[in-house]
């Protein structure tokens, strides 16, 4: 029992800690919007993301980690449609939130458990359970709860929003069937991160300008954070079901209300709260889920263990 509900704690505190370092680049980003265009920020943060996946598995090497160290893949075509959805969510969730604010930005990650529930079922094959679907349907409500004035004021950032969200949620599943194959984390975040680098550069001489040390800084943190959170998320997806991690992902807006209390004295509105109580509770329904159905292979596996004698 002990060794399936590992997993599951480790998953959500992971997840936990993903979601964090996330909310916290966002707002990072949403500063060097400002300052920088989007492919000289891309540029910047994939080469820095690119080279501390370098640097993390040439630590694993030396302390003897062998051959899951390396940067080589089992998978080269998932990692390379990874990519492509790395890049396109990237430059959607951008301009996102350079262009709308960023409590609105997490609409869209709203909803990316319901297009990750019906994409689990087409590309992983994985069971979406009643208690998955409930968790789901609770958690766009309560999405919904945060804009009571509806969706007419609907513009390019939201589409851009959208199709991040979308992108995003492709890149995820596919980090989950590739976890199932590839057991190196850092290869899902050192080429992605590499090939947002490549496509930015090829926009770089047109858009790039010289930048002083406070925004040099900014890249340097927004990296590290970036990459922080891209790194724990691929160990999540290694342990928690697809319709289970993305509902908990909606946890992010417990984060920003909070750092929009303590840093900008934002106070969250009763529709804000309300909404994010929603959200909790789906992602405690999933959670629940999850752990409803490591009771059951539980159970099966000294049958299955008896049977096999």
């Amino acid at each position: 029992m002990r060794r399936l509900e590992t997993p599951l704690v480790a998953g959500v505190l992971l997840l936990c800690l993903s979601t964090l370092a996330g909310t916290l680049a966002d707002g990072t980003v949403k500063k060097l919007s400002m300052e920088i265009e989007a492919p000289q920020v891309f540029f910047l943060s994939g080469l820095i993301m690119a080279g501390l996946s370098y640097l993390s598995a040439t630590a694993r090497s030396r302390m003897g980690a062998g051959r899951t160290s390396c940067l080589r893949t089992s998978e080269p075509m998932l990692l390379f449609w990874r990519c492509v959805a790395t890049v396109a969510a990237s430059l959607g969730f951008f301009y996102a939130v350079a262009l709308i604010p960023l409590a609105e930005i997490f609409l869209f990650v709203g909803l990316m458990p319901l297009m990750s529930a019906l994409l689990s079922r087409a590309m992983l094959r994985e069971t979406v359970h009643a208690g998955d679907w409930l968790g789901l349907v609770i958690g766009v409500i309560g999405v919904a709860m945060l804009f009571p004035h509806g969706f007419s004021g609907l513009t390019l950032g939201h589409l851009a929003g959208f199709a991040g969200a979308l992108a995003g949620t492709v890149s995820l599943v596919l980090s989950r069937m590739m976890a199932r194959r590839e057991i190196n984390a850092l290869v899902q975040v050192f080429y992605p991160n590499l090939a947002l680098a490549i496509v930015a550069m090829i926009l770089l001489p047109s858009v790039w300008k010289p930048m002083g040390l406070l925004v040099t800084g900014q890249i340097l943190l927004y990296s590290g954070l970036l990459f922080l959170a891209r790194w724990s998320m691929v160990l999540v997806m290694q342990r928690l079901r697809a319709p289970v991690a993305l509902p908990l992902m909606n946890i992010q807006f417990v984060w920003m209300v909070a750092i929009g209390l303590l840093f900008f004295g934002e106070v969250p509105t009763v529709a804000t709260l309300l909404g994010a109580g929603l959200v909790m509770a789906a992602g405690v329904l999933a959670l629940g889920e999850q752990a409803r159905l490591d009771r059951i292979a539980a159970a099966r596996s000294p049958r299955d263990a008896v049977a096999a004698e």
